[in-house]
């Protein structure tokens, strides 16, 4: 049996969300599922041979069975702890660690039950009052984030603390997992709304707890047992909702740190990430929900290769900044016929290369300014994104977050700025890093411009936008709400390889 270190390198951590399990898989992937070992070709034997030395495996929502049983079990895995073994089994006869993941507090539920009795756990139903609000917030206005806090459990609520440390117990000492991470990312909320401070350490008395019966775990099988706990955008935003993880890692409970919703990758805040980390000796790897680049090669450029380039735009940034390795939430999703759907060789082709930098050296890649809508309804847990903004006289900065490809001299850069409003009598200007940019062509909704060489660096950018007249003299102002990067190799900004 092979022993993986707490802090080993891990170039590559792929999160599986598991409903390969259930029968909707089936339907929606296509899976074909019939027996064991078609059950793992779905999704882990393409992570074999790849750059990944982590697999984590989503354990669902602390309900046993997953979501309530809410969704039917392929038939052909007989449990849902055979179907957790097979995967453990799989990995680890390929040297791969493998993690159990538990979402803290799921709430897919608030966006489709009709009442109580309907959420991912008869708990919900049995004691109401363990949540964060009544039944009632249902009825609220869908844009009220209130609206979604009729179904999460209120951990300042000592039973609901209790209630996940016995699952989490009674899940890690059933199957051989490496380690376990706690998801709070999935999804935000557990306390009441401005209460979340407040109740910071009765999550840290959880997280401490936790920590402890884990420990237990991996004594009992005299073999280290990795505790990794997966947090918001940054150190802040993650107080502001009770999550106090500088505490937790000043007092040695955490071993590895994952970090950000992954929906706002140019805005996370890496850097003080880092600091924490370094500060502790606790390694960080930075989250990236694939699927949010789903539409900038379906609604923005057209070409499926987009995605690829934007996860090794992001990969590539963030192993730049320091990043210990990656973290893939979603990858698979690709394969879903409601998503892409696309051959599993082009979706799995990211986990050859991106946890190795050099391998991204010369490959052409897509860097974003983002809106705030991409952080999705859970922008709570996200930093605030610069985008969109009405351009008026004043140049309007914007920060780029730029890989080593900003430093290669054979990339070759092309700006893209996606707007709304204007019209053709209107001038917009572009100023980079203070050198002023030509004038950009138009084209439909798009801005654009070509970077000259030496123009860009790598790490923070200045972009300033701005146009000739003031919002006000305006009839359709000027709205910008993405930008994007493109980093070509070959025959230049314009062309495909």
């Amino acid at each position: 049996m092979t022993v993986f270190d707490r802090h080993r390198e891990r170039r590559v951590i792929f999160n599986d969300d598991a409903d390969q399990q259930f029968e909707i898989a089936n339907t929606s992937y296509e899976y074909d599922v019939r027996d064991d070992q078609s059950f793992l070709d779905a999704r882990t034997t393409p992570t074999f041979d790849t750059q990944v030395d982590t697999y984590v495996w989503c354990v669902g929502n602390g309900c046993d069975p997953p979501y309530g049983g809410l969704e039917p079990l392929l038939a052909c895995l007989g449990s849902h702890a055979n179907a957790t073994d097979l995967i453990v089994r799989a990995c680890h006869s390929q040297g791969i660690e493998v993690w159990g993941s538990l979402r803290m507090n799921d709430i897919h539920d608030a966006l489709s039950a009709g009442s109580l009795k309907e959420t991912n756990d008869p708990l919900k139903a049995q004691h109401p009052e363990y949540l964060i609000a009544p039944e009632s917030n249902r009825s609220l206005p869908a844009e009220l984030t209130e609206r979604y806090h009729w179904t999460p459990f209120n951990f300042a609520r000592p039973e609901v603390r209790r209630y996940r440390l016995d699952f989490i117990e009674r899940n890690a000492s059933a199957h051989d997992f490496d380690g376990y991470e706690l998801d709070f990312t999935r999804f935000v909320w557990n306390f009441p709304l401005g209460e979340e401070r407040i109740h910071a350490g009765k999550m840290a008395e959880l997280v401490r707890e936790a920590r402890s019966r884990l420990k237990a775990i991996g004594e009992s099988r005299k073999r280290p047992y990795t505790f990794a706990v997966h947090v918001l955008d940054s150190p802040a935003v993650s107080l502001e909702l009770g999550l106090d993880v500088e505490a937790w890692l000043a007092e040695g409970l955490v071993d590895v740190l994952v970090v950000g919703m992954g929906y706002m990758p140019y805005v996370l805040r890496l850097d003080q990430w880092l600091a924490l980390g370094n500060r502790f000796g606790v390694p960080v790897y930075p989250s990236v929900n694939t699927n949010i680049y789903v539409p900038w090669w379906k609604e923005k450029f057209g070409r499926p290769s987009a995605w690829h380039e934007a996860i090794r735009a992001s990969s590539a940034y963030f192993r730049q900044e320091g990043a210990d390795g990656l973290y893939l939430f979603n990858l698979f999703c690709l394969q879903d016929k409601h998503v892409g759907p696309m051959p599993r060789e082009f979706v799995y082709a990211p986990l050859h290369e991106i946890g190795d930098p050099t391998l991204l050296t010369g490959e052409d890649k897509l860097y974003a300014i983002q809106p705030t809508s991409d952080s999705g309804f859970c922008h709570h847990g996200s930093e605030a994104a610069p985008l969109p903004i009405a351009l008026d006289r004043v140049e309007r900065k914007l920060p780029l977050m730029m890989g080593p490809d900003a430093n290669d001299g054979n990339a070759h850069f092309r700006i893209s700025a996606w707007s709304t409003g204007g019209s053709s009598e209107r001038r917009v200007w572009f100023r980079l890093n203070h050198a002023l940019l030509e004038k950009p062509g138009r084209d439909g909704p798009w801005y654009r411009v070509v970077v000259p060489s030496g123009v860009l660096r790598s790490g923070h950018n200045e972009l300033s936008i701005w146009c000739d007249a003031e919002v006000t003299q305006m009839e359709r102002p000027i709205i910008i709400h993405q930008v994007f990067v493109e980093a070509r190799y070959g025959r230049g900004p314009q062309g495909d390889r």
